[in-house]
């Protein structure tokens, strides 16, 4: 009864590999409007621990408007204990004119507790601190802060051809007072033949203290066309 599935490894490093590639691209003769996003993540996966990363990029320009530009990236570790038990490290890099963020650096380290790991789902919970640095590209300076952070991940499964993955992340702030900022993420993925795939995906980011006013939110939804591997 605890068994929830089997998942072969192999002897050597690729065996237990996996990555995909998202793309997307939008063109319109209004306005001259042209955006290209891509989108790319790689993890390992071993019997005690677990390592991803992942990187994604968002340009847009169309005429008499600024361009728009996004870039995020990142990695994440995790160390596998008993009872469901688990510790993680993670790097997280932001930069994205809507919040006139030049560079975000978040480094955080905590500890999870998987509540669901069945056949059906994987739902956990995890807290610790996190070290906050930002650089602005108006005359804002330089914030560096140290935050807490909530976090809940959550993972559908066994449904043919579909995977569902969404995460949040909350951070309240130890020494910016009043401070408390929210990264949320869903993705979802249809399989399509040969490895194929298409997504629909959505990020927020939130900051109520953002570097200019009425800048508090920024957000992505896409639409796009993957290959994973193995």
């Amino acid at each position: 009864d605890d068994i929830i599935f089997f998942d072969e490894f192999g002897g050597n490093f690729l065996s237990n590999f996996y990555a995909n590639i998202d793309l997307g691209l939008n063109i319109t003769k209004a306005n001259k409007f042209k955006q290209f996003n891509v989108a790319l993540v790689a993890g390992y996966l071993a019997r005690k621990w677990s390592a991803d990363s992942y990187f994604n990029i968002l340009r847009s320009n169309q005429d008499d408007t600024n361009p728009i530009q996004r870039t995020g990236g990142g990695a994440n570790y995790r160390y596998f204990l008993p009872k469901n038990w688990y510790v993680s490290g993670a790097l997280d890099l932001l930069s994205n004119t809507e919040q006139v963020l030049q560079l975000r650096t978040t480094v955080k380290t905590g500890v999870g507790y998987f509540v669901f790991r069945n056949n059906d789902l994987f739902w956990g919970f995890g807290a610790g601190g996190s070290l906050n640095n930002e650089n602005y590209t108006n005359d804002t300076p330089k914030r560096t802060s140290f935050e807490l952070y909530i976090a809940s991940d959550f993972t559908l499964i066994n449904i043919p051809d579909f995977d569902l993955t969404t995460n949040i992340f909350v951070y309240p702030s130890l020494t910016e007072s009043g401070r408390w900022r929210v990264d949320y993420l869903i993705n979802t993925k249809y399989d399509l033949p040969m490895d194929f795939y298409v997504g629909l995906n959505f990020t927020l980011n939130y900051d109520n203290q953002p570097a200019e006013i009425g800048k508090e939110v920024d957000y992505v939804f896409g639409v796009s066309f993957g290959w994973e591997w193995p």
